[in-house]
C-alpha cells in the first residue's frame, strides 16, 4: 500500500510541477503597467521556489558513489531533501506574504519593506573591492528612497513606534514570526510550527536530525523519510497554484483550461482542517528511526 501510495505522489508532484511552469510561463512577456515593476520579483521568487522543489525530487532519486573507480555506495540523501524543503517552505511563505493578498497597495507596501531589508543586510557587509564600495554607495540612495516611502504609506499606522524603527531598520518580518506567516498562508498553526521546526533541526544539524540520520540507515527508512518530506513540496505547489492564480489573470485562465490538473492542486491544497489530520501522520513518520 505504501509503494502505490508513493507512486502516486510522485505521480501528483510530477504533475504539478509540470503546472507550476505552465502558471509562471504565462506571465511571460507580458508587459508590466508603469509604476507596476516591483511585480516582477513575483516571478524571481516563483523561480527560486521552482529549483527548489525540483532539486528536491532530483536528491529523492539518490545517489551513487564512485569507489576505487567502481559505484559502490547508494543512498537517499533525505536530510538535504529536508534542508532544501525548509528553503522552499519560506520562499512560499514569503511569496504569499507580499503577493497573496487581495489589496495590491499592501502588497506593494511589503514589497517595499523587503526590498529595504534586503539592501540593508548588504551594507553591513565587509566589502574589499572598489567597484562593490560603489553599489553599496548607489544602494544608500535607494533605501532612503524607500524608507521615505514606507514612512509615508499609510499601512505604517499598523506597526507600533517600535515596530516601525525595525521596519525601517530593514526588519521587514517585524511582528510576525515564521508561524505567523506560515498561518496566514492558510496552514495549521501546530502542523506548521511542528514541520518547520523538525526542517530546521535538519538545516542547523541539531543532534536529533544527527540521530535520525545514523539510524536511517536501510533504503527503506531514508525511502520513507524522503517521500514524507516530498509531501510537503506538493502542498506547497498546490498553495502556489492558486494564491499565483489569484494574483495574475493569465495564470488564472491556465489553471483553469487543465481541469485535472487543478482537481490535483485542490486536493493537496490543505487548509487548516485538513492539516490537522496531517500533523498526526507527520508526527508520525518523523519518529521512523528514532528507537532501535
Amino acid at each position: 500500500m505504501n509503494g502505490a501510495r508513493h507512486a502516486a505522489q510522485e505521480r501528483d508532484y510530477s504533475t504539478l510541477l509540470s503546472l507550476f511552469i505552465q502558471l509562471v510561463d504565462s506571465q511571460a512577456g507580458r508587459k508590466i503597467p508603469a509604476g507596476d515593476a516591483w511585480l516582477n520579483d513575483a516571478q524571481v521568487l516563483a523561480t527560486k521556489l521552482f529549483q527548489h522543489l525540483v532539486s528536491m525530487q532530483s536528491l529523492a532519486n539518490g545517489a551513487t558513489i564512485a569507489h576505487k573507480g567502481a559505484p559502490s555506495i547508494f543512498f537517499i540523501d533525505h536530510a538535504s531533501v529536508k534542508v532544501v524543503a525548509r528553503a522552499a517552505l519560506e520562499t512560499y511563505l514569503v511569496f504569499f506574504y507580499l503577493f497573496g493578498s487581495s489589496d495590491l497597495s499592501l502588497c506593494e507596501f511589503r514589497h517595499k519593506t523587503w526590498k529595504l531589508g534586503g539592501l540593508a543586510d548588504r551594507q553591513k557587509f565587509d566589502i574589499f573591492m572598489q567597484e562593490h564600495r560603489d553599489v553599496l554607495l548607489r544602494e544608500r540612495a535607494s533605501i532612503e528612497r524607500l524608507a521615505h516611502e514606507i514612512e509615508g504609506s499609510p499601512h505604517i499606522t499598523d506597526y507600533s513606534a517600535k515596530q516601525r524603527i525595525k521596519l525601517l531598520e530593514g526588519e521587514w518580518r517585524t511582528g510576525s514570526g515564521w508561524a505567523d506567516l506560515g498561518k496566514n498562508a492558510g496552514f495549521h498553526e501546530a502542523y506548521f510550527r511542528n514541520i518547520y521546526s523538525y526542517l530546521c533541526g535538519y538545516s542547523h544539524a541539531s543532534y536529533l536530525s544527527a540521530l535520525q540520520v545514523g539510524q536511517a540507515r536501510s533504503l527503506n527508512d531514508q525511502t520513507m523519510l524522503t517521500h514524507f518530506v516530498l509531501g510537503i513540496g506538493v502542498v506547497l505547489m498546490a498553495h502556489f497554484a492558486f494564491s499565483y492564480s489569484s494574483r495574475f489573470e493569465s495564470a488564472s485562465a491556465v489553471l483553469n483550461a487543465d481541469p485535472e490538473a487543478k482537481a490535483i492542486a485542490d486536493r493537496w491544497r490543505f487548509g487548516p482542517d485538513d492539516m490537522a489530520d496531517v500533523y498526526v501522520k507527520m508526527k508520525d513518520s518523523s519518529r521512523v528511526g528514532e528507537t532501535d
